[in-house]
């Protein structure tokens, strides 16, 4: 299959591009992000990939900004014949059609068949596997390593179809007889499990027969016992029936007893009361003889406090009256001597012409005429209050007479009603009448608590003349119960100790009838309960053999599919071994060719499909992945070389290398153009590359052209600087705000507000540079 011509719509960045291809070396190229990736992703997609798919690589496809669905029409050739494939990519409105030997084709699944019946290959990740080679994928040969695995089977057999399906069936077989899930068990784990439930089954019913003959047994026990324990119940419930009438005649001849000594004691407290009663120490009762006692304790102590105040009084009789002198009269004259005097100097020393020595000795006795006259005004006031003082005393005698005359009359009268209250009673004195006092207190007393004892003892009962006949009747009453007592045997001997023995008995023994109640009662729901039948018993067993059978056939089963995949596995490694060295002789001839002889042998390892050389350096085979990654590079695209023509017979698929020389120096990658070159007459090889070097060495040339959108965010900054709207820092930071990531025309631009030295926003200047920008 050769591609003639390649059409994208919508396809990334290519928004219609078409391209024609020579049949053999196609160099494509064109320097970065001129859409050559997307070259070869466009025809694995357009190949393999159903239109339909829903898969999120594909929502990469589409352009950006692009209103239709990606379109890829791809034109190719096979043996002479012309053929058509058209893919619009769209989710599930995708359509497909391809038109090839005069029919078209418009079902996904009848599409994908005729593309691998033309290219040789099953699916986009083997064909990325193979004959499609992105960058830095020389050595990626695991994208579908089965398929890959099963294709060289076929080669090296011959067979119409590889082990793998067969394979798969048997190792989908096995899986089911193996599988050990929760959710889908395999026929093994079903099988086990049913022989496990009916083997449980049958143990379980093999128990449940043993149970039941056990069940009838202790149902017959169980009743034997219940029927023991209600006879001993009822003994010792009769028993205890008796304890209890000797408990009541114990209990009636204990309060017969008590009775009797209450009615005894009753009785000789009456006749000790009746006694007291006809002797009292005093004819006068006792409150009146309080009363009249306290009378005499009052007027004696009365007596007491006004003998005792005459005795502080002092005697009046002894105080002397005496009289002060009133000395302010001679103050006075000697005042009125003296201004008498002053005036009589100063009129003599005017007379005698001497007015100055006049008037001096008239001021100085005029002077002692004040002074003078100061004493006596303050000897006066002194008098007129000793007056004063001595009158207040006089009073006070006078009173004071007047009330000792009063307590001598007070004294007389107390005196008198005292003697008089002792002669009522009878008596000598006070300490009579307190003796006579304290006696009949104590006669009164002793009888209130004899009647207190006794209302003690009979409580609310009225009192009686005579107890004797209440004492009597409960002797005989207390005789009458020992009598019965003592006919009831050793329960009528310690009734309290035998009706405690015999509650114990009879709550034990109705524990024990309970308990047996009990027994019977799950005896008999065991027994009705366990409906056990040996007939389904046997049919379970039956079931059990006839299960064990079947697992023992699904287990036969297992093991020859297990046989089967074992020669499957053998003889796969057999073909496998086969390829490897039909890839040895293949790719030695290519390695040699590409490194200039450097390496001629080489190894490939069957059962991981890796390389190594013999590197005459170091005298051994060495592990390729542990040369220069340039070599490496080299051996896989010998290698890939090799698979295609390999597995793809007798199909050509078209083989896409994108930049695969991009380690190789200018000699190694030369002849490896040549190689492909050579190769070009059995495979359609499309070269992508951004290098001139491989111009000449192929059959056409294509160029793509180079990107020219542009970002002119620095240009509009520059203007908006120019124009004096935005400072220098606000450009420095826009500036490294576009290096950290790129700014595109026509979308917000990722600018935060400039900050100047003062820390104000320029807002104003970055919204007049988004419009400008914007603009452009």
């Amino acid at each position: 299959m050769r591609i003639s011509r390649l059409r994208l719509h919508n396809v990334k960045r290519h928004a219609d591009l078409t391209l024609e291809f020579a049949p053999g070396l196609t160099v494509v190229r064109g320097p970065n992000e001129a859409g050559k990736s997307t070259l070869q992703r466009a025809i694995e997609i357009c190949l393999f990939r159903k239109p339909t798919s829903t898969a999120q690589e594909l929502d990469g496809v589409r352009r950006w900004g692009a209103a239709s669905d990606p379109r890829i029409e791809l034109d190719f050739e096979e043996e002479g014949a012309e053929g058509e494939l058209v893919k619009v990519f769209a989710g599930a409105r995708g359509t497909v059609e391809l038109r090839y030997e005069d029919a078209v084709l418009t079902d996904p699944g009848a599409v994908e068949e005729v593309i691998t019946r033309l290219t040789g290959l099953p699916s986009e990740r083997f064909y990325r596997a193979t004959a499609s080679i992105h960058h830095h994928e020389l050595a990626g040969l695991d994208h579908d390593e089965q398929t890959l695995r099963d294709r060289l089977q076929q080669s090296m057999s011959g067979a119409d179809r590889g082990t793998r399906a067969a394979r798969r069936k048997l190792e989908d077989a096995a899986r089911r007889y193996r599988s050990e899930g929760h959710k889908n068990p395999g026929y093994l784990k079903v099988a086990r499990a049913e022989v496990e439930r009916l083997t449980q089954a049958v143990a379980e019913g093999d128990a449940a027969l043993a149970q039941l003959e056990r069940d009838r047994q202790a149902l017959a026990d169980a009743r034997d016992k219940r029927a023991l324990a209600e006879d001993q119940l009822a003994q010792y419930r009769q028993a205890l029936e008796a304890s209890e009438r000797a408990l009541k005649l114990a209990r009636r001849a204990e309060e017969a007893a008590q009775r009797y000594e209450i009615y005894k004691r009753a009785e000789e407290l009456r006749t000790e009361v009746v006694a007291l009663d006809a002797a009292h120490p005093s004819a006068m009762p006792l409150p009146e003889l309080k009363a009249a006692v306290e009378r005499i304790r009052n007027q004696e102590y009365r007596l007491s406090e006004i003998r005792a105040e005459l005795a502080a009084e002092p005697d009046p009789s002894t105080w002397e009256a005496s009289h002060a002198q009133p000395r302010w009269r001679l103050a006075l004259a000697a005042a009125g001597m003296l201004a008498v005097l002053s005036v009589v100097g100063l009129l003599g020393g005017v007379l005698a012409g001497e007015a100055l020595i006049g008037g001096v000795l008239a001021a100085v006795l005029a002077a002692g005429a004040l002074v003078a006259g100061l004493v006596a005004r303050r000897m006066r006031r002194g008098n007129a209050t000793t007056t004063q003082q001595q009158e207040l005393r006089d009073i006070d005698i006078a009173r004071r007479l007047r009330g000792r005359s009063d307590l001598f009359e007070q004294v007389r009268e107390v005196e008198r009603a005292r003697d008089e209250a002792v002669a009522a009673l009878g008596l000598p004195d006070l300490a009579a009448a307190e003796a006579l006092l304290e006696k009949e207190s104590e006669h009164v007393a002793r009888i209130d608590n004899l009647r207190a004892e006794m209302r003690g003892l009979l409580g609310e009962e009225p009192s009686a003349d005579s107890y004797a006949e209440f004492r009597d009747a409960a002797a005989n009453e207390v005789d009458e119960c020992r009598h019965a007592l003592g006919g009831m045997g050793k329960i009528g001997s310690e009734p309290e100790k035998s009706n405690q023995a015999l509650k114990g008995a009879v709550e034990r023994a109705g524990r024990e009838r309970e308990d047996a109640f009990n027994a019977e009662a799950q005896a008999d729901a065991r027994l009705a309960a366990n409906g056990i039948d040996a007939e389904e018993v046997a049919a379970l067993a039956e079931s059990l053999s006839a299960q064990e059978e079947r697992l023992a056939g699904l287990e036969r089963r297992l093991r020859i599919y297990e046989t089967i995949l074992a020669a499957l596995d053998e003889a796969e490694r057999s073909t496998m071994k086969k390829a490897a060295r039909f890839l040895e002789q293949r790719m030695a001839t290519d390695v040699e060719r590409i490194t200039d002889g450097r390496y001629r042998r080489l190894r490939v390892d069957e059962a991981k499909l890796a390389f190594s050389v013999y590197s005459a350096e170091s005298g051994d085979w060495v592990d390729a992945l542990a040369l220069s990654r340039g070599t490496i590079d080299q051996l896989y695209l010998c290698a890939r070389l090799g698979i295609v023509r390999q597995v793809t017979q007798p199909a050509s698929p078209p083989l896409v290398l994108d930049d695969p020389f991009v380690t190789f120096d200018d000699d190694r990658a030369r002849r490896a153009v040549e190689l492909l070159r050579s190769a070009a007459g059995e495979y359609q090889i499309i070269l992508l590359t951004c290098s001139e070097r491989y111009d000449d060495l192929a059959e056409k040339v294509i160029e793509l052209p180079r990107p020219e959108l542009r970002d002119d965010h620095a240009e509009a900054e520059a203007e908006a600087q120019a124009d004096g709207v935005l400072p220098a820092a606000a450009s420095a930071a826009d500036e490294a705000a576009t290096e950290s990531g790129p700014v595109q025309v026509g979308l917000d631009l990722p600018i935060e507000p400039a900050v100047d030295a003062s820390g104000n926003g320029h807002a104003r200047g970055r919204d007049k540079l988004r419009s400008r920008v914007e603009e452009r």
